[in-house]
């Protein structure tokens, strides 16, 4: 563990380790990097490629100035910190197979404290996309906020508590839709309606999905269905890429239409197994107390098992309704659970 104590007038720190570190076969090792910007925890099997013995590994870790960041990170951020984490090789940034752990201490002001659990991390790429960054969680004892992650970037501190107009007639959703749409995952039909009784349509719940999970794969093509300009183009091609979604014999995915529950509760499955090491089987007899077991399509008995034996289904008036449109409240009630069971919590 390196610690580096605070330095006046000096907001960045450089760590420059042998490349011979960062080899195969050291998966219990790890390098602790903490300055008073931010500490990070580095494994030593974390790249793509291999390391010639050569070069260094440098760990980079900065608060930036407000005059450095953009306009949306600044809106995001407002006076909270951000801090610009790098790991390269050489003067080349390099990508991780794992992801490092990074903490930023950050003490909110009075009333933000008494509503910490809506403060969050979103990150901003070299390409200049702000994503919400899922795993982030802060710990009010510790004063920091944990996440993970395998880019390097902008990071920024951000606290935001939406609500809409319309969730008072949706009690018993009401929570999951405030802390979902205020972490970024999820969006309201307009900047004041959630409408939440309205059917979920396939592109919206993929795109919940997929920023609940913090799911990204670059990717090269994507449904005939689905355009370049619409807002679900870059969510739907990373869950085309990953073989989260599938789609038809015509390549079409159907982005508009509204998903059935059993095919919201496929895809949740398929994406929790490309998220972590979810390999998870129950017996289908779990499934012998519904009713309508047997309308329930062969491609989705598995995994509707699953989310009945994890507890993020439990169905309604004995049936599970596989063909049944879920409402945008159910969806995210669904995900809210999904999210707080596998994302969270984050511990350094």
């Amino acid at each position: 563990m390196i610690i580096v104590p605070a330095v006046e007038g000096v907001n960045s720190y450089t760590l420059i380790l042998p490349a011979t570190l960062f080899k195969e076969g050291q998966d219990e090792k790890k390098v602790i990097f903490s300055t008073p910007e931010g500490e990070v925890i580095v494994p030593y099997n974390i790249f793509l490629q291999t390391i010639e013995d050569e070069k260094s590994v440098n760990i980079y870790i900065a608060r930036l100035e407000e005059s450095a960041l953009s306009p949306k990170i600044k809106e995001l951020a407002g006076n909270n910190p951000v801090v610009q984490l790098t790991l390269e090789t050489g003067n080349k940034k390099v990508n991780m197979t794992r992801p490092v752990m990074v903490s930023i201490p950050y003490k909110p002001s009075a009333e933000i404290n008494l509503d910490w659990e809506y403060i969050t991390i979103w990150k901003m790429d070299h390409s200049g996309n702000e994503t919400p960054v899922a795993s982030a969680e802060y710990d009010p004892q510790e004063r920091k906020v944990n996440f993970t992650t395998t880019f390097s970037g902008q990071y920024a501190v951000v606290w935001q508590h939406k609500t809409f107009k319309d969730i008072d007639r949706v009690a018993w959703a009401q929570k999951a839709i405030e802390f979902m749409a205020s972490k970024g995952f999820i969006t309201g039909l307009t900047d004041n309606l959630f409408v939440a009784d309205a059917s979920i349509t396939r592109a919206d719940f993929v795109t919940y999905l997929i920023r609940s999970l913090g799911l990204t794969a670059e990717f090269d093509n994507n449904f005939a269905d689905v355009l370049p300009e619409s807002d679900y183009y870059e969510t739907v091609g990373i869950a085309r890429k990953l073989g989260i979604a599938l789609g038809d014999e015509n390549n079409k995915f159907y982005p508009d239409e509204t998903i059935s529950r059993q095919d919201m509760m496929t895809l949740t499955d398929r994406a929790l197994r490309q998220y972590k090491e979810f390999d998870y089987f129950y017996d289908h007899k779990i499934l012998d107390k519904y009713k309508d077991k047997n309308e329930i399509s062969d491609y989705a008995i598995n995994s509707i098992a699953i989310m009945v034996g994890e507890g993020l289904i439990v169905g309604y008036d004995d049936r599970i309704n596989p063909y049944g449109k879920a409402s945008r409240a159910e969806a995210v009630v669904f995900l809210y659970r999904v999210y707080n069971k596998y994302v969270l919590p984050v511990r350094p």
